[in-house]
Formats: structure tokens, C-alpha cells, sequence
């Protein structure tokens, strides 16, 4: 068995020396469609392509395994009416295929306001999903592929040492007289850096709150008024080992408090918390991540339910404690300018089950320019 193991290892850092180096686990999922500085009276049009399958292997009570396979697609134009301000409208396109028609089809109407120097107003579609780099406790990555595209209004601020990120997502309107209710996900992040952004290693502090809510004044739905919300602290630290196989290591701490807000609660618990753990090795070629988890009474609306007391696919089935040893691996290669391949490996083992549920997959993006114009 050690045998074993030993070759396993040797093989997974061999491998990686055929892959370029990624900043996180889904860097390549993430469009790129904008400039932060905008050139007054410029018509630019963008696409964002990415084509994936991601094969969740889950087996336990806590929610169910499933395969995406599709692809996505997202062409935009902007236009820029001044240094400051511009004006963007495309469609957002989601295949699985298998399927005879596209899962969604929606247009994108984006207004983005740089009212200061590293700081803008986006109002319309966001930059959001896994774009603002939740921990996977209380956002799961899955989301990107069965939740649509964000819209509402965000605020951000990248300033040399802080970045912050503040959001309202308003995920289903309302009407008076519907039977549904309206959902609204609102949310918080900052990071604070005790050195240059740019810079490789390093100690940061940071918090992330989300908050999950379906209500309605007006509306006829039966349903109880839900709000749940999670809040994380925590602190990274990186530095250069200055090792033939490591370019970087971070160790990060998290905890993370769960509160259930709603009048009339629809799971066993009020009140729950979690701890993660993780340390991540990074080289020009790959990235090796392996972490723990520890949560009490833990549930997060929006999170991985691999990580929560309360099982997703019966409200009330839930175990108090969670211990989970998460372990992931990605290779990512840069093909051209634009275009990415990635391939990821996954795998949550579960302490009390003593089980292990896992998940992998790979995905091509593409990120376009297809022209720039200069009207004036």
C-alpha cells in the first residue's frame, strides 16, 4: 500500500509539469469580458465561451450526485460613452447536451459607472457567481452551472490594499397576484492585504457574508418567509518556499457562523458554525490543495451540501457534527491567447461515514476580443 501511494504521488507531480500555472481552482470558468479603463466613444464586442463536463460521484444522504456536460455561451457588445461610463448588451446561452433546446437563453444588459479610481458601480448583469470567490462551505461551485447569471446592482473597490465586493442579486421578480415567491441574494466580501495585491506572498485578512431570502409582499404563495445568511472570517498566508517543486504555499484558517433568521424555520437548526483549514501548493504547472472541515448544526443556503448538517434532499435529516478532509488537484494549460484547457480532480472524505465522495472533470473557455471601434 505505501508502494502504491508513493507512485501515486510521483505520478501527480509529474503530470503536472505539462500544465501552466492557475491563480484559483476555477480561474478558467471566468469571463473576462470587461476593461477596467474605459477609452471614450470605443464600440468593443466580446465573447465568452466555455465548454465543460463535470462529474459529481456522490453517494451519500446529503445530496445527489450528477453529470454536466454543455456549454455556454455569452457574446457582448459595449460601448464606452466616456471614460467613465459604458453601455453593454449581449445574450447569455446554456446547452447541456443530450438536450433539445437551450436550458436558458437571456439577453445581458450591463451599466458600469467608474465613479473613482478602483472603484465602479455595476448595475444589470454582475460580476458575479464564482466571481467573487466565496469559500465552497457557503457557495458552491455548482451554481455555475444550474443557477442563472446575476443581476441586480454591485460595488467594488480595488484599492492597492483592500478589494471589497458588495452585491444584491435578485434572482426572481415578483409580481402582484403571482404564486411564487420572490428570492434575493444579497452579499458581502473583503479582503485586506498587508502588502501589494501583486505581490506573491504575504499575510490578508478577510470576510464574506451572504445572505438568502424568499419572501414577497405581494405575493400568493403559501410558502413561509425564508432568510438564512453565513458570515466567514479568516486569514491567508502565503510565501515563496523557494523549493524546486514549489513556487508558492498558503495556508488559510476559516470560521464560519450559520443563522437562520426566518419566523418560521424550516430545518432542526437555529444556529450552527464551521471551521476550514487548507493548504495549498502552487507551482508554474499545477495546483495542490488539501484541507479540513469541521462543522457543528452547520447549513448554508447557497453552499456545497457535502459540507452541511442538514442533508439537501430531506430538510429534516441532518447530523449535528461533520468532519471533512477535502483534497483537490488541478492542471490548467493556456493552449493560445484566450483559450484555456483544465482539467480538476475533487474528493471530500467524510470522517464520521468514513466514506468518500469525489468529483472530477475538464473545460475549454475561450475569451475573445472580436473588435474594437473608435467612433469619435
Amino acid at each position: 500500500m505505501r508502494i502504491l501511494t508513493r507512485y501515486f504521488l510521483s505520478a501527480i507531480f509529474i503530470l503536472t509539469g505539462y500544465f501552466a500555472h492557475c491563480q484559483n481552482f476555477y480561474e478558467s470558468y471566468l469571463p473576462h469580458l470587461h476593461n477596467d479603463t474605459l477609452n471614450k466613444g470605443t464600440i468593443s464586442g466580446y465573447l465568452y465561451n466555455n465548454n465543460f463536463i463535470k462529474n459529481n460521484e456522490y453517494f451519500g444522504p446529503y445530496t445527489e450526485g450528477i453529470t454536466y456536460i454543455g456549454s455556454i455561451l455569452q457574446p457582448e457588445v459595449s460601448w464606452a460613452l466616456s471614460d467613465k461610463f459604458s453601455l453593454t448588451a449581449g445574450w447569455y446561452l446554456r446547452y447541456y447536451y443530450g438536450q433539445e433546446s437551450f436550458d436558458q437563453s437571456l439577453p445581458v444588459i450591463r451599466v458600469r459607472y467608474l465613479f473613482k479610481p478602483g472603484a465602479q458601480l455595476i448595475i444589470g448583469q454582475l460580476d458575479g457567481q464564482l466571481q467573487h470567490g466565496f469559500i465552497e462551505p457557503i457557495y458552491n461551485t455548482d451554481n455555475y452551472f444550474i443557477k442563472n447569471p446575476e443581476n441586480g446592482f454591485q460595488l467594488v473597490i480595488d484599492r492597492k490594499k483592500l478589494h471589497a465586493d458588495m452585491y444584491l442579486d435578485w434572482e426572481k421578480f415578483l409580481l402582484p397576484g403571482e404564486t411564487h415567491q420572490e428570492v434575493i441574494t444579497g452579499g458581502l466580501l473583503a479582503s485586506y492585504y498587508l502588502n501589494e495585491l501583486n505581490n506573491n506572498s504575504g499575510l490578508s485578512a478577510h470576510f464574506q457574508s451572504i445572505i438568502h431570502h424568499f419572501g414577497g409582499q405581494v405575493d400568493n404563495s403559501d410558502n413561509p418567509l425564508q432568510s438564512r445568511v453565513n458570515m466567514a472570517a479568516g486569514l491567508k498566508y502565503s510565501f515563496l518556499p523557494e523549493l524546486k517543486l514549489i513556487d508558492r504555499l498558503t495556508i488559510s484558517s476559516f470560521y464560519i457562523q450559520a443563522l437562520e433568521l426566518s419566523q418560521t424555520n424550516t430545518i432542526p437548526y437555529e444556529t450552527g458554525f464551521g471551521l476550514q483549514n487548507s493548504i495549498t501548493l502552487e507551482n508554474k504547472w499545477a495546483k495542490l490543495s488539501s484541507g479540513w472541515f469541521h462543522g457543528e448544526y452547520f447549513f448554508a443556503p447557497l453552499g456545497d451540501h457535502l459540507f452541511q448538517s442538514v442533508s439537501e434532499l430531506n430538510n429534516w435529516y441532518a447530523v449535528d457534527k461533520r468532519d471533512l478532509i477535502t483534497s483537490k488537484l488541478l492542471l490548467s494549460h493556456e493552449v493560445m491567447k484566450g483559450v484555456t484547457f483544465s482539467f480538476r480532480f475533487e474528493s471530500y472524505y467524510d470522517l464520521q461515514r468514513k466514506s468518500n465522495d469525489f468529483s472530477y472533470g475538464l473545460n475549454i473557455s475561450v475569451n475573445a476580443g472580436i473588435f474594437e471601434k473608435q467612433t469619435n
